[in-house]
C-alpha cells in the first residue's frame, strides 16, 4: 500500500501539474489577470438562483475536512513550504474547473454524467471511482474528522459521534437533488463565515509573527534542507504533499464538481464556469490558506484536528471547544450530502438505483469513525487519481470547444473580452450576441453594396 501511495503521490500530482499548466497558457489565465470581472462573471444578471445553488452544492463537496484535516496533514509532511504548492495547485486548478465546469454545463444532459466523458471505459471506471469517492473522501474522512473533533473536545465516543452524522444525512438527502440543494445553499455560508472568524482571530492575535510565518512558507517551499529526504528530493516532497493536499480539497480537474453544475439547468455554459473558479478560490486559496496560516502563526503541530484546535484554544479559550466542533461538524454534514447526491449518479450511471446510495452512505459515516484516517486517505487519493486521469484525459481531446466557451466571457461589461485572441464564440444559442450579430459580408458583397450606394 505504501508503494502504490508513492506512485499516485508522484504521477497525480505531476499530471494535474501539467495539465493545469496547459489550460492556463490556452485560456491565457484571464481569471488571474482579471479577477474582479471573473467574479462579476460568476455572479452574473438577472435570475442566478439555480446556477448559485448548484455552486452551493459543489462548495458542499469541496468545503470540508480537507480545509482542516488536510492542511495540517500537509504542514506536518512537508512543513510550512507544503502550502506555498497548495497555492500554486490552486491557481492551476482553476483553469481545470473552468474547464471541466463549462464544458459539464454545454453537454449537459442530467440526470447524468457530464456527456464530454466518453468511451467505454470512462463510462465505466469512473462513476465507479466516483462511488468509492463518495464512500471515502465523502463518508468516512468526514466521519472520522468529527468523531476526532468531539472526542478531544467533549469526550464523545466514536459511535455516538457515528450516529449524529450519519442520521441527518439520511435525511437531508431523501428529497433528491432540490433538497440537497437547498441544505447546501443554507450551510454553506454560515459555516464558511464561522470558520473564517476562527482563523482570522487567531491570525490577527498573532500577527506580529505573520511575517515570519509568511517568509518560511516561501523559504521552505524551495529550501534544499528536510527532515527526510533531503536536496532536491525534500523540495519534491512538499510540492507532492502540497498539490494532493490541494486536490483532495479543491478536486480541481477530477470531475466531480462538473456532476453538480451539469444538474444546475442554467444555459450560460461560460459564466457557470467563471463560478467553477470561484469555488477553487473560496476553497482553497481563502480557507486553506487561513487554516495554514492559524497554524503556522500559533505554533501549533501535530496532524488531524487537534493543531488546529490548539491554536483556537489559545485564543478563544474554552469556547473553542464548542466552536471548532461545530464548525468541522457542519462542514462534514455538507460534504457528504453533497457526495450522497455524487454517489447516486454513480450508481445511476453504472445501471443500479440511485436512491439506496445514501443508506449505503450511512454506514460508511458511522463505521469512518472508527476507520484507521490513514487508510481513508490512501484511498481517497487513489480514486481521486483515477477520476483525474480520466477526466484531464477527456478535457484535453475539447481543449478548443473549451476555448471557444471561454471566448463567451465578454461584453457583459461594455469592455473588450477577457479570453482567448482570435477564438470566436460558437454560434448557438448559448451566446445571445453571437446569434443577434448579421452574418458577415464577404468582398465581393461588400464592393456590390458600394457601387449600389453610388448609383442612387
Amino acid at each position: 500500500m505504501d508503494r502504490i501511495g508513492a506512485a499516485i503521490g508522484g504521477i497525480v500530482p505531476l499530471l494535474l501539474f501539467a495539465g493545469g499548466l496547459f489550460f492556463l497558457i490556452r485560456l491565457r489565465g484571464f481569471y488571474l489577470l482579471h479577477p474582479l470581472r471573473t467574479l462579476r462573471l460568476a455572479l452574473g444578471k438577472g435570475d442566478r438562483r439555480a446556477a448559485l445553488s448548484a455552486l452551493a452544492v459543489a462548495l458542499g463537496g469541496t468545503l470540508g475536512v480537507g480545509n482542516i484535516t488536510g492542511v495540517a496533514a500537509a504542514l506536518s509532511l512537508g512543513g510550512a513550504g507544503a502550502l506555498f504548492w497548495t497555492w500554486v495547485s490552486a491557481l492551476l486548478s482553476m483553469g481545470l474547473h473552468f474547464a471541466e465546469t463549462a464544458l459539464a454545463l454545454d453537454t449537459a444532459d442530467p440526470p447524468g454524467l457530464p456527456r464530454y466523458l466518453g468511451g467505454r471505459i470512462t463510462k465505466t471506471v469512473f462513476p465507479f471511482a466516483l462511488f468509492g469517492l463518495s464512500l471515502t473522501l465523502g463518508g468516512g474522512l468526514q466521519s472520522a474528522a468529527v468523531s476526532e473533533a468531539a472526542k478531544i473536545a467533549f469526550g464523545v465516543p466514536a459511535v455516538l459521534s457515528g450516529l449524529l452524522l450519519a442520521i441527518p444525512v439520511v435525511f437531508a438527502t431523501a428529497g433528491g437533488f432540490s433538497r440537497i440543494r437547498a441544505v447546501s445553499s443554507r450551510v454553506i455560508p454560515f459555516v464558511t463565515l464561522l470558520y473564517a472568524f476562527l482563523c482570522l482571530g487567531v491570525i490577527v492575535r498573532f500577527r506580529s509573527r505573520l511575517p515570519g510565518v509568511l517568509g518560511s512558507v516561501f523559504r521552505d517551499a524551495f529550501s534544499l534542507r528536510a527532515a527526510a529526504g533531503g536536496g532536491i528530493g525534500a523540495v519534491i516532497r512538499r510540492a507532492s504533499v502540497g498539490f494532493r493536499r490541494g486536490l483532495l480539497s479543491n478536486e480541481g480537474g477530477c470531475g466531480t464538481a462538473s456532476v453538480a453544475h451539469a444538474a444546475s439547468g442554467t444555459g450560460d455554459p461560460a459564466k457557470q464556469g467563471a463560478a467553477g473558479v470561484i469555488e477553487v478560490a473560496v476553497d482553497t486559496l481563502f480557507l486553506c490558506t487561513l487554516t495554514g496560516l492559524a497554524i503556522l502563526s500559533s505554533g501549533a503541530s501535530g496532524d488531524g484536528v487537534a493543531p488546529v484546535l490548539s491554536a483556537f484554544r489559545s485564543v478563544f479559550g474554552r469556547g473553542a471547544d464548542l466552536l471548532l466542533p461545530a464548525a468541522v461538524y457542519l462542514f462534514a454534514f455538507a460534504t457528504a450530502v453533497s457526495y450522497c447526491f455524487y454517489g447516486e449518479t454513480a450508481v445511476e450511471a453504472l445501471g443500479g438505483n440511485g436512491r439506496i446510495f445514501p443508506f449505503v452512505s450511512a454506514v460508511f459515516l458511522f463505521c469512518g469513525a472508527f476507520l484507521s484516517r490513514g487508510l481513508l486517505f490512501f484511498l481517497s487519493d487513489l480514486f481521486l487519481g483515477i477520476l483525474a486521469v480520466l477526466n484531464l484525459a477527456s478535457l484535453i481531446k475539447k481543449a478548443d470547444r473549451i476555448s471557444h466557451l471561454s471566448a463567451e466571457l465578454t461584453v457583459d461589461f461594455g469592455k473588450k473580452p477577457i479570453t482567448p485572441r482570435g477564438a470566436r464564440p460558437i454560434r448557438t444559442p448559448l451566446s445571445s450576441r453571437a446569434t443577434d450579430r448579421p452574418p458577415p459580408k464577404d468582398g465581393r458583397s461588400r464592393r456590390r453594396t458600394r457601387a449600389r450606394s453610388r448609383q442612387e
